[in-house]
């Protein structure tokens, strides 16, 4: 299953650039694949004693083929909000089931400027330019960016061996339609790879995402789509 369609961040309301202090919150996702349910996505966003935030993700698949081979899919995020942004920690990434087990682990140097990353036995460490980011904080930079009206994101995110430059277009408003309701979003899309990800946000969902599509590794589309919100 793919890792940054399961780990859909939580998107928080009111950045600090509006003023505002982060919240702790939760969320569930309903998930499928090509159509076919996979389960629920559980997700919160926590503060902790030292001024560090996690934000945690845990599907289980509890439907049809997903169920037969026992997927568990958990990820986790540490990071600091530093002056209106995400800066990240700590990532974490572990997949198991019947078939393959998986495991990422990345730690980020800010003063080296480095990453250092390992994925099952394989280790990197690499360099790491001003403003990187993991997948699972990503989903703030780009909520932050969609509430302070930016049609255009370029950002790099620390993947298993190396940064990768994404970019990002915040294209229109639409109406979208989850089990959680209907709701006035804002769709931002991946432009330097057409189709890999849609995210749509909608203010009066308190800027959580309110919808995920995204095309997995082996070309199957994963949709994540909120069913409930915990304030």
């Amino acid at each position: 299953m793919n890792r940054s369609a399961l780990f859909l961040a939580l998107a928080v309301a009111a950045f600090a650039a509006h003023g505002a202090d982060l919240k702790p919150m939760g969320a569930v996702y309903t998930v499928t694949r090509d159509g076919s349910a996979i389960g629920d996505s559980n997700f919160s966003l926590k503060h902790n004693p030292d001024g560090t935030w996690t934000l945690t993700s845990e599907t289980r698949g509890t439907s049809g083929k997903a169920r037969l081979l026992g997927i568990d899919v958990r990820e986790e995020a540490v990071f600091r909000w530093n002056n209106g942004k995400p800066q990240s920690l700590v990532y974490d990434y572990r997949q198991s089931s019947l078939i393959k087990s998986r495991t990422r682990h990345i730690e980020f140097d800010a003063a080296a400027q480095q990453a250092h990353s390992q994925e099952n036995k394989d280790r990197f460490t690499y360099a790491t330019p001003p403003g990187t980011t993991d997948r699972g904080t990503l989903q703030l930079l780009l909520a932050a960016a969609a509430v302070d009206g930016e049609r255009e994101i370029s950002v790099p995110v620390a993947i298993r061996d190396r940064v990768e430059q994404q970019h990002y277009a915040v294209t229109k408003n639409e109406t979208i339609r989850v089990p959680a309701g209907s709701f006035s979003a804002t769709r931002v899309e991946r432009t330097d790879n057409p189709g890999k990800a849609i995210n749509w946000y909608a203010p009066n969902a308190g800027v959580l995402p309110v919808k995920v599509q995204q095309i997995s590794g082996d070309g199957s589309t994963v949709v994540l789509e909120l069913k409930q919100r915990n304030l």
